[in-house]
């Protein structure tokens, strides 16, 4: 197959690696996987990712702002994708932004949007509270639904969001849940890797992006009664979100106990999250989150730590009680002194992360692609 994707984000400087990067790398050792670049300005000075896919600029306009590049980009990108779809002759466009979308429906090439959270309100959250957020979250909520509509599939993360597109119209719907690359990211010695990042003690980890939706208030809130260290990884990408988390802690008389690393390279998470005890997944009860599978759970599970998680529907069906919930600040408190007295059981949360390896869900991806190039052909 010859597949074009097109990305939320800039392919191979986004410190953040999503699942398609993992998903489509794979694929491109059997197929010819081409790539809309994106060259956000924000990340121009990080440095690259290496990348099987084949990348296809599409700059005409620089900007600061995500939201802002892609509305001054969109003429640019509508005639970019109908340029590649036809000298390239793309079998199929796997979509998941929402403007370069809106441009792939008229590439004459069959789309599959790939629909992994409720987008206006991830397009919306980096205006919290302004009226442009607003406008942004029904801006893109009108694109979202017709790109919904006129799509040859979808793919979606959890059966919680399958339901929700179904009761859309929306009647192809595939759900293939997040992953993890098991064989970069393995367990090392515990002890060891507490020593190398100058930790001792019981450690609380936390792996992802600061941002307003990430629930670290609570688990700061919770360290003055918890004998451990906070072990924050992860870069503030739009908002100064980790800046409010440490005047928080140091409002509170804990941040000699937080450790912030900034952004980390995929390939050394596995020294970062060994070094945990618990591997934290704190989300807000907030409309992005609420059918959310975080990839960070799988992540944690592939170097045989346990998870504790804010209690989320889609993740309780998935996962049911191979990992901990908490409710507030006080249950979290439970659970992490119940979890901390139990018995290390590395191998069985190694084994369930196998299932969920990148290279099975890749060929999950693989055969709704192939369904749709397949029913195009006839």
């Amino acid at each position: 197959m010859r597949i074009l994707v097109i990305p939320t984000t800039d392919w191979i400087r986004h410190p953040v690696p999503n699942r398609l990067n993992f998903i489509f790398d794979t694929l491109a050792e059997k197929h010819e996987v081409y790539v809309l670049h994106f060259g956000l300005k924000r990340f121009s000075g990080l440095e690259p990712r290496q990348t099987g896919c084949t990348l296809l600029p599409a700059d005409w306009i620089r900007a600061e702002d995500p939201s802002l590049y892609y509305l001054l980009n969109f003429p640019y990108h509508l005639w970019k994708i109908r340029q590649i779809a036809r000298h390239l002759k793309i079998d199929v466009i796997l979509s998941a932004n929402i403007l370069p979308s809106f441009a792939a429906n008229f590439a004459g090439v069959p789309v599959v949007f790939d629909y992994l959270d409720h987008l206006e309100e991830s397009a919306s959250v980096y205006y919290p509270g302004s009226a442009l957020g607003e406008v942004v979250k029904q801006v893109v909520r009108r694109i979202t639904r017709y790109n919904l509509r006129h799509a040859r599939s979808v793919i979606t993360v959890t059966r919680e969001l399958s339901d929700f597109l179904h009761d859309l119209g929306v009647k192809e719907v595939t759900v293939i849940a997040n992953g993890v690359d098991t064989q970069a990211l393995q367990p090392l010695p515990k002890e060891e890797a507490k020593s190398k990042l100058g930790l001792s003690g019981p450690v609380l980890g936390y792996v992802g992006s600061l941002e307003h939706w990430v629930d670290l208030e609570s688990v700061v809130s919770a360290l003055p009664k918890i004998d451990a260290t906070l072990l924050v990884v992860g870069p503030g990408l739009f908002t100064d979100y980790g800046d409010r988390i440490k005047r928080m802690a140091e409002e509170l008389g804990v941040i000699d106990r937080v450790v912030f690393t900034g952004a980390v390279r995929y390939q050394d998470l596995s020294r970062y999250i060994s070094a945990m005890d618990i591997g934290l997944n704190p989300l807000k009860m907030m409309k992005k989150n609420e059918y959310a599978a975080g990839g960070k759970v799988f992540n944690y599970l592939s170097c045989g730590r346990p998870v504790l998680s804010s209690r989320m529907v889609s993740l309780e069906r998935l996962l049911g009680d191979e990992i901990y919930y908490y409710d507030d600040v006080e249950s979290f408190v439970g659970q992490v002194k119940s979890i901390l007295d139990a018995v290390d059981d590395e191998s069985r949360y190694r084994s369930l992360a196998e299932k969920y390896d990148w290279r099975n869900v890749s060929g999950e991806y693989e055969k709704v692609l192939e369904k749709v190039t397949d029913e195009d052909k006839k």
